[in-house]
């Protein structure tokens, strides 16, 4: 019999479980965790990943010949860092939820994230989604979790 793979997935990590139904009618299904992934980059802070050093790159104004130095200043930094969170996170629920096993896949992922994390899903697993809601249920206790489904 296969079973449904139950991800609940924040920026910082998920936590995948088996849903195997009970054989007895009136008995909840049963949550077996497979996997906690917690991604130790999402926790680090900005500051310790750059430097706030000036002096790193060359400004060319036109106005001072050899002029100042730039803040060397990248905007897009936290934007990027968060794209590869959610690449990572998806390879990893790629990897859980491709083989043969698994024919379902339920998944809730905070609303920041929900759809980012959906498109960069192989399409084979994103087939595999019967459920998918835009909420951050990685903190709330399992027997919890079947309730929001």
């Amino acid at each position: 019999m296969k079973s449904t793979l139950l991800v609940v997935a924040d920026l910082g990590g998920f936590k995948a479980y088996k849903l195997t139904p009970n054989e007895q009618a009136n008995r909840a299904p049963h949550l077996d965790l497979l996997e906690h992934y917690d991604n130790g980059q999402a926790h680090d802070r900005l500051v310790d990943k750059v430097s706030d050093l000036a002096g790193r790159f060359p400004r060319a104004d036109g106005a001072t010949p050899g002029g100042g130095m730039s803040a060397g200043e990248r905007h897009n930094i936290e934007l990027e860092s968060r794209k590869r969170l959610v690449r990572q996170l998806a390879q990893r629920i790629n990897q859980l939820a491709r083989p043969p096993e698994f024919d379902r896949c339920m998944l809730a992922a905070s609303r920041e994230i929900n759809g980012q994390l959906v498109e960069e899903l192989d399409s084979q697993v994103r087939a595999k989604i019967i459920k998918n809601i835009p909420a951050d249920l990685t903190k709330i206790e399992r027997a919890d979790i079947l309730r929001h489904f």
